[in-house]
């Protein structure tokens, strides 16, 4: 029984107030059964998980428990408040607040140490983001509609009014995604491009959301994916194990062979920019022309 799995599900119980066991299993692609030995696992800890049957039934937490972590060791409890304090800089404070403090009154915290720091975003300092996190996840649990200032990838400024859903974190970037009025369809806006921002008084009807979500895919690119090898010397191991999964990777003497599935987009193209003068594309040759191309023109605009 992993401790990771156990605790993930009972931040889900909290976090969304009730859940299915169907939900759960999909989610950490187990069985009924394994899910049901989990909660048992977390009842047997001493916290009062309940199901509620019926169409709307689902596992739920007994309102105004305090968590008590008799079921985790003192190194793991700091581990998982090493996540939360860094977490609670970049997240909504509404979402992560209230879980933090359940930790806080735990004798397993005191005399903390710093064997693990975690910084996971550099734009954690950023004012203008953490308000507007801060301010959308409020619209998001009360339903209601938001104005806001945002430039799009050409620096144009728009208005727009969106029905705010959900917040993503893809990488080190904040998105919102919503039912954008202007558009009359959902999109998704990255938190960093909007200027300003307000909660309006309005209040929305919950639409269905299009399926498969933005967030299932490459967020950023509307082209599919396309098989992409390069060809990398040995001097960059060190950073393509930043980027690339080191299955995608097979090391032939002084050289890397690197198959990627992803669209041909800029983020590529700036991607095999930054592996210049040590990458040569080998597939698809539509692509080395292309890029081929693209370092002519570089060169001609640095002629000095």
């Amino acid at each position: 029984m992993k401790i990771d799995r156990l605790f993930s599900i009972l931040l889900m119980i909290i976090n969304k107030e009730k859940i299915t066991a169907k939900e759960l299993a999909e989610h950490y692609q187990v069985s009924v059964r394994t899910i049901q030995r989990d909660i048992d696992t977390l009842s047997m800890a001493g916290i009062p998980i309940y199901a509620e049957s019926g169409k709307n039934g689902g596992y739920q937490l007994l309102e105004g428990y305090k968590l008590d972590m008799n079921f985790l060791n003192t190194k793991e409890a700091k581990i998982i408040r090493a996540i939360l304090d860094n977490l609670e800089k970049i997240a909504p404070y509404l979402d992560m607040k209230t879980i933090s403090n359940k930790f806080s009154s735990t004798h397993l915290l005191d005399n903390q140490d710093n064997k693990l720091i975690m910084k996971l975003n550099p734009l954690i300092n950023e004012e203008n983001l953490k308000k507007h996190l801060e301010l959308i996840a409020k619209a998001r649990d009360n339903y209601h509609k938001i104005c806001m200032k945002y430039v799009d990838m050409n620096f144009q400024v728009t208005d727009r009014i969106i029905c705010p859903y959900t917040l993503v974190m893809m990488g080190t970037v904040w998105y919102v995604y919503g039912y954008c009025e202007l558009r009359e369809d959902f999109r998704i806006f990255k938190l960093s491009r909007i200027i300003e921002c307000i909660i309006l008084n309005e209040e929305f009807v919950v639409k269905e959301t299009p399926k498969p979500a933005p967030w299932d895919s490459n967020l950023d690119s509307s082209s599919e994916n396309t098989k992409v090898v390069l060809e990398v010397d040995r001097i960059l191991q060190g950073k393509i194990a930043d980027y690339v999964d080191y299955k995608d990777c097979i090391i032939e003497n002084d050289k890397i062979i690197v198959t990627l599935n992803f669209p041909i987009d800029e983020w590529l193209y700036s991607f095999i920019f930054g592996l210049v003068p040590y990458v040569k594309i080998l597939e698809p040759t539509w692509l080395r022309v292309e890029f081929i191309k693209r370092l002519n023109l570089a060169m001609k605009k640095n002629i000095l």
